[in-house]
């Protein structure tokens, strides 16, 4: 295989586990946002996502979530 294929491969690579991490961020945020608008409390959140309050607020914010 030539540096140049090399290359190509390990951009391959690089962009899955980029686009796998942002795929897996959006949706502990989609879960988040789906269990506050079904009135689950923050710390129950907290226990179901592993995230800390400060990352839900955050997310709720973001999202236009009052708390």
């Amino acid at each position: 295989m030539s540096i140049y294929d090399q290359l190509i491969e390990q951009g391959r690579s690089k962009g899955m586990e980029q686009g796998i991490e942002k795929g897996i961020e959006r949706g502990i945020e989609r879960s988040i946002l789906n269990a506050f608008d079904n009135n689950i409390d923050l710390k129950t959140i907290r226990l179901i996502t592993g995230e800390t309050v400060e990352k839900i607020q955050t997310v709720l914010l973001k999202n236009k979530r009052k708390i």
